[in-house]
């Protein structure tokens, strides 16, 4: 067990990539606090999953865009039991051309991506340095950060700052002991992905084509990056990205979010 006695957040964590690192964190014998913003019912689902694995778990609802309800998410927990892992992955996509972009659209995306990542980031830091027992935060990005795919540029835009964040808080947070890294996540099976599948036929062949592995990523293979991630096993990794995509970056051609005439 790498974890006994750890408690982490995660943000998003009632569904999709949020929910797989949860699952693999709590195989570990982490604790387990599930952020969610509007979906109580699969919270609670989440959670009772946890708790048959032997852990605690617990679920808090906060909007990460909104600066008051993460403080004040924060600070129950912090009144309850420590944070020793902070893991954000709350975010969303909207797939729009470039030139139809719309002002809600980037607002949006930003807020929640952006902004409620630096939100949730910077709290629990405080949190970590006041307590002087070290930490591990994690970002969840996306190959994005690196390369924009057509359609996607403002999440894009939103994963290349969160890069950059995180690398600013590893500088600043290192001499208090806090890991802070990225993991890069390649095509992942979540909901989102759905609505990606139906917005641009034939996009499960392209991939297929252009993944070396010639799969898509699963939940799973998040959260056991996020398990290394967040472990003494990275004491040494602070800064960083871990690519989690299969091998896309490798090849040629991020237009995969297209339509054929």
């Amino acid at each position: 067990m790498k974890f006994k006695q750890k408690w982490a957040l995660v943000t998003g964590g009632s569904r999709g990539i949020g929910r797989g690192i949860c699952t693999e964190l709590a195989r570990q014998g982490c604790n387990m606090v599930v952020n969610y913003v509007s979906d109580s019912n699969r919270a609670k689902k989440t959670v009772s999953e946890l708790v048959d694995l032997g852990v605690e778990a617990y679920a808090l609802k906060a909007d990460v865009s909104h600066r008051a309800q993460v403080d004040a998410m924060v600070s129950k927990i912090t009144a309850r039991h420590p944070l020793d892992i902070l893991v954000n992955n709350a975010g969303v996509v909207q797939f729009e051309p470039f030139l139809e972009v719309s002002m809600e659209s980037w607002d949006l995306q930003c807020n929640i991506n952006l902004k409620g990542a630096f939100n949730v980031g910077q709290e629990v830091a405080r949190h970590m340095v006041k307590r002087k027992q070290g930490g591990k935060i994690i970002f969840v990005t996306s190959f994005n950060q690196e390369v924009p795919n057509g359609s996607q540029g403002v999440y894009s835009i939103t994963k290349s700052g969160i890069k950059m964040l995180a690398k600013s808080m590893a500088l600043e947070l290192a001499a208090h002991k806090i890991n802070v890294n990225t993991i890069a996540a390649g095509a992942v099976v979540t909901d989102i992905n759905k609505e990606q599948i139906e917005q641009f036929p034939g996009l499960v062949e392209r991939l297929e084509k252009i993944i070396p592995l010639q799969r898509w990523g699963t939940v799973e293979d998040m959260g056991k990056a996020a398990v290394y991630l967040a472990s003494p096993d990275s004491d040494y990794v602070t800064g960083s990205t871990l690519f989690v995509e299969g091998g896309i970056m490798i090849n040629n051609g991020m237009m995969i979010n297209i339509v054929q005439d």
